[in-house]
């Protein structure tokens, strides 16, 4: 199982650090942005809509508990937001939403203050502006750890709620999240019933970025979260039955739901197109035999939505695949020599395994006339007896009629090909194809015709990382 909560944490922690993300001189500097804040502070101040607080000691080298970048800043809680607490209102059939802690249950209210079953109006005194976030206060609710934003409209919570208000909203979300690393259940005071108050809050100090790189530091970490959710839900489900879990996260990756899409990637149409050009290039240097591409159409497929810089084509179109072959009878080409030839059969590799790493048996060098040379890093996917099965050769050797070999992999990269081959969509047309009167087959036109998503090149290697990373926490 997937500790989603520590990856959580380890990426908060990573992100407050300033290592997310890449540091860019065009960002300018934290100081900059520190001192936009103070003149919007001064603004409240002078129009007398927050009061000037006691100002605190300057932060010295014993208050900085790790290292940040050059282009940041250390600055306090309360040089950057201020803070309310709520109090008792009379409930009212309408008004202006009167949020209370059991609110921040609501599945509508998991990230931001969406709705409220009360309201009140108190004549704005007391009202918390948007740009807010808000937190228990007081009792064993501060354990729970819960932080909601408010940006959809103002509201008024009650006096077990505490509301950090920023001065400037473009660093609110940067601010949410930090504030997120923070475990509530460190700052409280009391022993009878816990209290979280301005004292505890407004000394903290905060790791600031330069704005454009809190965004990119947003971006990254919501990515990363969005990801870590849709693991969350799959282990609900498939918690007793990892085989099946694996396979729900092969299909989200080959959908393009676990990995970002960036321009710089280029299209998948770009990458069909450069596949062949060097297909052609290949075909007049006679290394490959010219084939007939199969015809491309808007809407290959509509089994789901694949991101826009994808492109539905098919395995045909985009590799060179060929058949195995047995020299006949076999057992006159079966050797112990040490010049003999891997003979690599499907008995000797593992249902389920990845790579194929050794043979039970050799062929003499006369044989290989008669069969198909395979070279590590080669392609191979099983034609018969339990077909479809994928996998990446890591020896030299020769393979019978049972395995189809695809190889010259222009715009591949193996290991996404090896995951997307695995995946339950490409299972369930292989065995809609599979053909053969006693034993279903595959044949290499049918293969060829099979219907797959392809991303970028970038993207491909981005899938692999981020489903070997997963699994291997699945198997920790």
């Amino acid at each position: 199982m997937i500790d989603t909560k520590a990856i959580r944490n380890k990426i908060l922690d990573l992100a407050v650090r300033g290592k997310l993300t890449e540091q860019l001189s065009e960002d300018g500097t934290a100081e900059e942005l520190f001192r936009q804040i103070q003149a919007e502070k001064q603004a409240l101040i002078k129009a007398g809509k927050i009061k000037k607080e006691k100002p605190l000691p300057e932060i010295n080298e014993e208050d900085i508990p790790f290292d940040i970048p050059s282009s940041w800043e250390w600055v306090r809680i309360i040089d950057i937001a201020y803070l309310t607490s709520g109090n008792q209102y009379p409930e009212l059939e309408c008004g202006i939403p009167y949020v209370k802690v059991a609110d921040m249950n609501l599945p509508e209210n998991q990230q931001e203050i969406t709705t409220s079953s009360r309201y009140t109006n108190n004549e704005n005194i007391g009202i918390i502006p948007i740009s807010s976030i808000i937190f228990p206060k007081r009792g064993g609710a501060i354990l729970t750890n819960k932080k909601r934003l408010v940006i959809r409209c103002p509201i008024y919570i009650d006096s077990n709620t505490m509301a950090m208000t920023v001065y400037s909203s473009d660093i609110l979300l940067f601010i949410k999240w930090w504030f997120e690393s923070i475990n509530l259940g460190d700052l409280y005071t009391g022993t009878s019933i816990p209290q979280v108050n301005n004292k505890d809050i407004y000394p903290m100090i905060v790791p600031l970025p330069p704005l454009a790189e809190q965004k990119r530091i947003v971006e990254k970490i919501e990515q990363a979260f969005s990801v870590l959710d849709i693991i969350d839900e799959l282990q609900k489900k498939y918690a007793d039955n990892m085989t099946v879990l694996k396979s729900k996260l092969i299909d989200l990756a080959i959908r393009g739901k676990l990995t970002e899409q960036l321009p710089e990637d280029g299209t998948a149409e770009e990458l069909y197109q450069q596949i062949q050009a060097e297909r052609e290039k290949q075909e007049k240097a006679g290394i490959i035999k010219t084939v007939e591409l199969l015809p491309e159409t808007e809407e290959l497929d509509d089994s789901f939505t694949i991101p826009s810089n994808w492109k539905w084509t098919t395995l045909g179109n985009v590799s060179f695949i060929v058949r195995g072959g047995s020299p006949r009878p076999i057992k006159e080409y079966i050797t112990t020599r040490e010049d003999g030839i891997n003979w690599i059969k499907i008995g000797d590799v593992e249902k389920g395994g990845k790579y194929i790493y050794s043979t039970h048996e050799k062929i003499i060098p006369a044989g290989e006339s008669k069969s198909r040379r395979v070279y590590p890093g080669d392609f191979l996917l099983t034609n018969s007896m339990s077909f479809g099965r994928p996998y990446i050769s890591k020896i030299e050797g020769c393979i019978h009629d049972g395995w189809l070999l695809i190889h010259n992999l222009f715009g591949f990269d193996s290991d996404y090909l090896y995951y997307l081959l695995s995946s339950s969509y490409m299972c369930a047309q292989f065995t809609d194809k599979a053909s053969g009167s006693t034993v279903e087959n595959l044949n290499i036109d049918k293969v060829k015709a099979a219907i797959i998503p392809l991303p970028p090149l970038a993207e491909q290697k981005r899938i692999v990382e981020k489903l070997d990373e997963i699994f291997k926490f699945i198997e920790s």
